[in-house]
Formats: C-alpha cells, structure tokens, sequence
C-alpha cells in the first residue's frame, strides 16, 4: 500500500494513519449495534476520519433600495460551501489514506466564534445581577457607557462582600469561575467546520468507490446503512447545499395591533430553501445518483454585528443574515435483490399489566 499521504493532512494526522496502518488497529465512534450491522452488511471499520477548516466570514449586509426585497449573499455562500468543502477533502483525505471503500455516519458540525464584546457584556449582567441579589444597590451597578469597566468595580466590590462575611482566603467570583458552556475564541468572524466519520472497507472486495474514484460519504448511521445495503442501494457521495439570504428589517414585522403572516419575509426564506435544494440536486447528479435520502434542512442565523445590549432586537434595524443548509446521502441500486424479510405483525400474547390504582382508591 503506497506509503504516501497528501500534503493538506497535518504532521500529527499523518503519524495517526500511519500508525493504524501498521498495527491494523481501528478507531470508530460507532455504537456496538452500528458497528455489528456495519459488519453484517459486509464492511469492516478502518479508522475513525477527520477534517477540519477555521474559516473567516465576513457577514457583509448588502444595502438594499427601500421597498426592495431580499436577495442571496452570493459572497458568504461560496465561502461557508468552500469551508465545508474543505473539512469534507480532508476527511475524505484520511480514508484514502486508510485504503477505504467509503465512509459512514458522517457528521458536519460548525462552531462559531464567540463574538468578544458579547461575552464581557454577559458577564457584565451576570455580576449586576450578583450584586443588586446581595444588597448592593442598583445604581452602583449602572456604569452607562463606561460599563467596559465594569471589571475593576466589580473586583472592589467582592473584596468588600467577602470582607463583610468573613471569607478568609477570598473565594472565586462568580462571573469568573469557569463557564458550564465551553465557548469556541476563535475570533468574532471565524467559525470551524469539522467533519468526522469512521472510514469503512468492503471485506469482499468489491468495489464501492464513487464515479470519481473517491471513497463513498454518507451520513446514514450503521443501522440505516444495513439497511440500505440489504435494500439493494448503495451511497455514492455525501451531497450538500447552501444559500445565506439577506432579509431587509422592513420585512421582518408587520404592525403591531395586526396578526397578519408576514409574505414577503415567507418567501425570501422559501427562495433560499429552494436554492439549496436546487445545489444539493445538482451534486447528487454530478456522482449519477437515483436518489437522496436522509435529507435534512438546517437554518443558521450568520449576522450578529450589533451593539451587546441590542442582540435581541438587532435585525430590527439592520436585517437578518440566515444561512439555509441542506444535507443527504446520494444513491445508487446495486442491481442485487433486496435481502430484507417481509414484516410480520406481532400479537404479544403476554397478559396485560393492571392498570394502576387511583390515589386515595384502595
């Protein structure tokens, strides 16, 4: 097997691959039920796949004449598409490496960067609220535009707290213990997309590699996988599509003593679906598929530029960004019989359990 692995995987990834190689020693995220079925439609995990890409975006809000409605984001799609599309070649990448046929229970997943000002804006609340909770008054909390120095008061603040109860040595603050939630700090506009999966070989050796000559994608889990290979299918390719739309503040409410649906903002978010369905289609046919299944629509809301106190009203003034994402396994028939039993109905014949007594009955 050629020793050689592409100049896009790092120094670490590709010790990792080597090692697996060598020692025939497989990682895999599977559960025991996907790994067995897995096994039982004729493949053996090789490895467990990775790619990722950090990717800054820039979330550019067109100006839009009044009265005009909304439009796609061509930019910001090509460059979220392009960033997937990098994770996707690097794991694609990895199974290559492994001698893969193909690669299963794929998983797309994006971490935005977590916006800086945000963040101390929180924290800012969260040590208004501690204070006013413990008897501060609320006026020595309310720095106005000053509130950035909300650090230095804070600390005097808990000083004289922990002083007054008698804490001795000082215990941590609350708003600076560590977080429940760990936060990506990649940068207000960067993101990471990771893709993962665990990369498989047919045990027959037959082949299952896409028209391309690329290990297969699909993110079916082992069970719809067994199932889709005893249905006489087989995955080709890990299909997606995208379309971030811009959607001008006009459209996003209507007066307000009025219920009324709000048409021109259905239509823009129906356009953008239509898009990414139309490029999903488009590559599910350039890898001759039949078919997608497992489809699924995403929507993810890209534009959050606003000032921290007005996050929640912010499109209201500036439009929103939203980001429309579908996904699917594209298919193929293998020409093999389906190898499925046909379903029995089952009557359980064991007796039916008392219905619990009424509280108070005896």
């Amino acid at each position: 097997m050629n020793q050689q692995f592409p100049g896009d995987l790092p120094q670490h990834a590709r010790e990792r691959l080597l090692e697996m190689r060598q020692k025939k020693l497989f990682t895999s995220d599977l559960s025991v039920s996907e790994f067995l079925l897995v096994k039982e439609a004729g493949f053996d995990p090789v490895g467990l796949v990775m790619g990722s890409s950090i990717y800054q975006i820039d979330p550019t809000v067109p100006q839009l004449a009044p009265g005009q409605p909304g439009c796609e984001i061509v930019d910001m799609t090509r460059a979220l598409y392009h960033a997937r599309e990098l994770a996707m070649n690097r794991m694609e990448e990895e199974a290559e490496a492994l001698g893969a046929d193909g690669i299963v229970g794929v998983r797309l997943t994006v971490k935005l960067g977590v916006n800086p000002v945000k963040f101390q804006w929180d924290l800012y609340r969260e040590w208004q609220d501690w204070a006013t909770g413990v008897g501060f008054p609320r006026s020595s909390t309310r720095l106005g535009a000053n509130w950035q120095a909300w650090p230095n008061v804070a600390a005097a603040m808990w000083t004289h707290y922990c002083w007054q109860v008698g804490w001795q040595p000082e215990p941590i603050a609350p708003w600076v213990r560590a977080r429940t939630q760990a936060g990506s700090a990649f940068g207000q506009n960067a993101a990471e997309f990771l893709a993962i999966g665990c990369a498989v070989r047919h045990r027959g050796g037959e082949h299952y590699k896409n028209k391309h000559g690329k290990p297969f994608q699909s993110d079916l889990s082992g069970q719809d996988f067994w199932l889709l290979i005893r249905s006489g299918f087989r995955p080709v390719g890990f299909v997606m599509g995208n379309c971030v739309y811009y959607v001008p503040p006009q459209l996003l409410q209507a007066p307000a003593t009025q219920s009324c649906e709000l048409g021109a903002y259905t239509h823009s978010l129906y356009d953008a679906r239509e898009l990414a369905t139309e490029r999903l289609q488009d590559e599910a046919e350039a890898l001759g598929a039949t078919g997608i299944v497992g489809v699924t629509f995403a929507e993810r809301e890209h534009s959050g530029r606003f000032a921290p106190w007005n996050a929640g009203n912010g499109a209201l003034q500036s439009g929103e960004v939203i980001e429309l994402f579908v996904i699917g396994t594209a298919v193929i028939p293998t020409g093999a019989q389906a190898d499925l039993a046909k379903a029995v109905l089952v009557l359980p014949s064991n007796d039916a359990e008392p219905a619990p007594a009424a509280e108070g009955g005896e």
